[in-house]
Order: structure tokens, then sequence, then C-alpha cells
């Protein structure tokens, strides 16, 4: 696109005959002026009040009123104060001076008859001082049309701002600032930026605001109806022609609310990291506690089933003590094992681990027993030594969980089966069952500890609910995930992703 050409430059002929206008006009025409014709110095007055012109040509002599009395009206009428008026006359030049017309707002005088060069030279001088006078009005308009939505802006912004001068002086802030100090803007020119502070605010940070870097920091400042505000100034210098600091630009914010918010953050983030706290503290104290009287529960009651001497019904209440205190004797060693777990990544001594003979000590866990569902290996890439950068330790004890947790449901019967898998950045061991699979709807909550899934309670599996949430804590404290996929009716699929060593760890 190419900017619009400017509309013809206006040239006001002014002259009672109409042969000498045609002649001038013919003269100019060349140009591409616009001209428009008067035949009075009351027609040009009306002229003159429909639109401004770049230059008028004045007739000196024309009846009624000459060419002097319309240029003093012309001058009377302040957006034509500043037209140049060139005087066209056929009186000698001894005349003109004589009168010292100049002082009628003439600019030159031209005396017929008038060279045609000399007329064209004359009216282009102030033709191209007209296009530059207009261009300048019109970027003045633009400059004045962007400071006005400015203010508009800054008038209207939901937060205060300001501008002080090389003192630190205010010479300008909007409504917001007013209503965040309660400080009208009259009142605010001319006082120094921190007046809005009190004396020991103001002691620590009446320099800052004046060093080249910006400034943010926050302040207590008193409203006068409102009371204490908290407050957020930022502020940056503006640069003057020479590099010094010509003044400061900034902007006020009333935090109040959210410094509020952060203090009630912080206070329930205190209580509730003092709240687990205690709560591991009893776990621990508790499951302790719990674990020597049981203990010796189970000795004695296995010593007792040891004797020949009991009946069978003597013996059959025994059995279903010492099952019991073993039950409760695992669900207290869960405990332990999850407080443990709580500490996270800082127990874990993560190393190059080969899977595959992990998942075979794994595995010798569950020895093949014609009441339970049977377990096979499968190391479907081929790579025995496949390692990761995993506690071994604590892996095997989130597996054994896991393949624990697939035994149990899975009937009699049934698979559960260990792979280990990799690709180019990752290693997965994942223990498929094909047990009675777990609800969509429970899926997300499978991991939560204690929680005991609809099937399996329907089925009366027996255990604590967490043996899985223990095994995930492991697993994410060693950087690595655990998920699962499961089919009501066919099985469930539990794979734990790891981070595959970096070559030069791989177990040789």
């Amino acid at each position: 696109m190419t900017a619009a050409a400017p509309p013809p430059v206006p040239v006001l002929i002014v002259d009672d005959n109409a042969s000498k206008r045609l002649a001038l006009k013919s003269v100019l025409l060349p140009l591409g002026y616009h001209i428009v014709e008067a035949d009075s110095g009351l027609d040009a007055l009306r002229c003159v009040m429909a639109q401004d012109f770049a230059v008028i040509l004045l007739d000196v002599c024309m009846p009624l009123m000459d060419g002097f009395e319309a240029a003093a009206l012309i001058r009377q009428r302040w957006q034509s104060e500043m037209t140049p008026i060139i005087f066209i006359t056929a009186r000698s030049s001894d005349e003109i001076a004589q009168a010292n017309r100049y002082s009628e707002g003439a600019v030159d005088f031209l005396f017929a008859p008038v060279p045609p060069a000399d007329l064209r030279a004359k009216v282009s001088v102030f033709a191209n001082l007209f296009i530059k006078a207009e261009l300048l009005a019109a970027q003045a308009r633009e400059v004045q049309a962007s400071v006005d939505q400015l203010r508009l802006l800054t008038d209207a912004a939901p937060i205060g701002i300001f501008q002080t001068d090389d003192q630190n002086r205010y010479v300008y802030t909007n409504p917001r600032w007013t209503e965040i100090t309660g400080v009208s803007a009259d009142k605010a020119v001319g006082r120094r930026w921190d007046t809005i502070l009190d004396a020991a605010q103001r002691n620590g940070y009446t320099n800052e605001l004046g060093e080249p870097a910006e400034l943010c920091h926050r302040f207590e400042l008193e409203h006068p109806s409102a009371g204490a505000r908290i407050v957020l100034v930022t502020s940056r210098p503006i640069p003057d022609s020479e590099g010094a600091t010509a003044g400061w630009v900034g902007t006020l914010a009333d935090v109040t609310a959210e410094a509020g918010a952060e203090a009630a953050m912080s206070q329930a983030r205190d209580a509730a990291l003092s709240a687990t706290a205690r709560q591991k503290a009893f776990t621990s104290s508790a499951s302790h506690e719990l674990r020597t009287p049981t203990t010796s529960i189970v000795g004695f009651v296995e010593a007792v089933l040891e004797s020949t001497t009991l009946s069978a019904e003597d013996r059959g209440f025994l059995e279903i003590v010492e099952r019991n205190a073993h039950r409760l004797s695992q669900l207290i060693d869960d405990l332990l094992v999850l407080g443990q777990v709580e500490i996270g990544a800082a127990m874990m001594h993560l190393e190059a681990t080969a899977l595959r003979p992990l998942v075979e000590r794994v595995m010798s866990t569950f020895p093949v027993d014609p009441e339970q569902a049977d377990v096979t290996l499968i190391a479907e890439d081929g790579h025995d030594l496949t390692s990761a950068l995993v506690d071994p330790l604590r892996l095997e004890q989130a597996l054994i969980n896991i393949v624990s947790n697939a035994i149990k449901f899975t009937p009699k019967g049934g698979v559960v089966k260990i792979s280990v898998l990799k690709d180019a950045e990752t290693v997965q061991v994942s223990v498929a069952d094909t047990g009675m699979g777990i609800e969509p709807t429970e899926l997300d909550r499978i991991f939560d500890r204690f929680y005991r899934s609809t099937t399996t309670l329907d089925a009366a599996v027996k255990g604590t609910g967490l043996g899985l949430a223990i095994a995930k804590k492991m697993v994410e404290a060693q950087n690595g995930q655990l998920g699962v996929t499961s089919t009501v009716g066919q099985g469930s699929t539990f794979t734990i992703t790891f981070p595959l060593a970096p070559a030069a760890l791989q177990v040789a």
C-alpha cells in the first residue's frame, strides 16, 4: 500500500477584475494548486471563513473595500492571522514604499505586469511551507491522540501509576494511585515519592528509588480511611538525551489481600507439616509398641501348638489365634515400612542394577504351589542384564508386594507373569495376572493406603490394603513410575517404569 497523496494546496486570488484573476490563475495552474477566486474584499472574507489558504494574492485597488482593509480584517481572525498575503498592484513601488504598507499585513508586493516566473516562485515558497505546516499539524494531532489514549488507559488502569522528576518529586499520579494511598493528585504533585511512607521506611528506602536499577519492594502505608495497607512499588529510571536520569516511572499495587493469603497458606502449611510429622511419629511408635506383644503371642501359640496333648477342638482354636496373630503382625510390619517410605528419596541408594537377576530373586520368594496361581518369568527383550538406576533392595520389596497382590487376587489355575522390557530411554517391569480385575472407577484409588476395591471385598480376600501403596511410594522415591491397567474378569497389569541406566553404568 502507498500513502495517500496530500490534497492540492489552496491558493486564494482576490481581484475585482475577472481578466486579471484569469491571468493569475493561468500562471499557477501548472503547479497543481487548488485555486479559489474572490471578486471583492467581502467575498475574500467569506472564503477565508470557509477554509485555510497557503497564500492569498490580494489586489490593492478594489471598490467598497480595498486590499489593505480586507487584509486587516483577515488578520483579525486567529486562524488566518499568519496566512501569507501578497499584494498585487499597478501602483508604483515608490507609492507603496512611502505608504509603508507592509504594516497592513503584506509579506510581499508584486507590481503589474507580474512576471509569471516570479509569481510561481513566490507562491511555491509559501505553498511548500503550507505543506510542511500541515504535516506537522497532522503529526501533532497524532501525538495528541496518543497522549489522550494513554491518559485514558492510565486513568482506567486497575493499578496505581506514577511519574517523578529527577528530584523524585511526583509529576503525575493516576486515579488508582489516589485510591490506594488516599492522597489526591493535586496534593501529590511536587511531593517526594516516599512521603506516602512512614519515617522508618523512608530511612531505609529513600535513596533506593534514585538508583539506576529498577526498584521492586513491598511497603506498608497508612490509608487515611482504610487503615494499614501492604503495597508493592516498582519503578525504573527515565533516561534523558545525555544518559542521565530525567525521572522515574512506576506502579503501585495494593497486595494486602495477597499478603494475608500468603500468611494464611504459610500457617496452614506449617500446621499440615507438623500434623504429618506427629502422625508419622505416632505410627512408628505405635507399630514398635505393638510388635513386641504380637511377636510374643505368636511365639507362645506356636510353642503350645507343638504340644501333642491338645484336643482337636483346642488345636483348632489355637490355629485361629495363630493365623490372626500373623495377620496382625503383617499389618504392623506394613505400617512400619510405610512410615519409612514416607521419608522419600533420602532413604534410597540408587545404583545400576541388572533387573533379570533381581526378578529371579523375587520369583524365589513365591515357590510354585498347586493351591495358588502359577508364576512364570518372561524376558521378552532377550537382554538378561538390562539395568536401571534403582535401589535394588527397595525395588525388590516393591515387586514382592505387587506379585503377592497379583497371586492373592488370581484364582487357582491362573497365571502371573513378570516381564522385563526396554526402549531407548526407559526399562519396564510388568506384573500381569489373570485374576478378577479392577473396576475402571477404582483404578485411580487402587494405590491409596488401606483402600480395598469392591471386587476384593466381594471375594473376601484378606489383607491390609497397604501393599500397593507401599510399592508405589518406593518406586516414586527412586524416580520411577507405577501404573496399572485392568479389565474386570480378565486380569490386571502393573507396570514399573525407570530411566535406563547410562551406557557407562550398564552391568557387564
